[in-house]
């Protein structure tokens, strides 16, 4: 009784395994419910047990990581309501590294709109308390910022991920840290070029 749901999560990874390899060969449209299961060994009644769908088991799999990010930045605030930017990045390149094979994909061109849409407004709210100084700014103006910071930072992660990681993360973190955070303290108005 005990291995029951244990062989259901193994059965459930599977069928995941096999439907990311083919997503990362092929558009999601084009992935039929039997290649996924051909590929993992079981019959399409197995894969209906636990999916809809292929659309099903792709937000399934992002709902996924979505969740363990949100449970990252959770924990990121000590109990002081302090922030540490060094540690919130950590764990987030962290979970990139460790997720690298959906992370890549799901970051890149190929991935999904939504999701990287989805993981701005979890990361936001907290470079906007702790990082981005907001008074006298716009609403709109910080959201021209969110996508500034939140764009960069993603595409620094995806290409450190895409070059195999060339960067120990401490050293990474620290590039970023000192390169592109320190952006965040205003510039001295610029003069007309006209």
């Amino acid at each position: 009784m005990k291995k029951q749901p244990e062989v259901t999560e193994q059965t459930k990874r599977n069928l995941r395994d096999a439907f990311w390899r083919l997503y990362t060969q092929k558009p999601l449209d084009r992935i039929s419910i039997k290649e996924i299961t051909d590929l993992a060994g079981y019959n399409r009644g197995t894969f209906y047990l636990y999916y809809r769908d292929v659309y099903d088991i792709f937000e399934q799999i992002e709902d996924d990581l979505l969740g363990q990010v949100a449970d990252l930045l959770q924990s990121a605030c000590t109990e002081e309501n302090l922030f540490d930017l060094s540690r919130h990045m950590g764990y987030i390149v962290q979970m990139a590294r460790t997720y690298s094979s959906h992370v890549t994909v799901l970051l890149s061109d190929r991935g999904d709109p939504r999701f990287v849409t989805r993981l701005k407004e979890l990361v936001w709210p907290l470079l906007r308390r702790y990082v981005v100084p907001s008074a006298g700014r716009s609403d709109y103006e910080m959201a021209l910022l969110a996508e500034y910071y939140l764009s960069g930072l993603f595409s620094i992660i995806t290409k450190w991920l895409a070059d195999g990681q060339p960067m120990p993360i401490d050293q990474l973190i620290d590039f970023v840290i000192a390169h592109v955070f320190a952006m965040s303290t205003p510039a001295p108005p610029v003069d007309d070029l006209a």
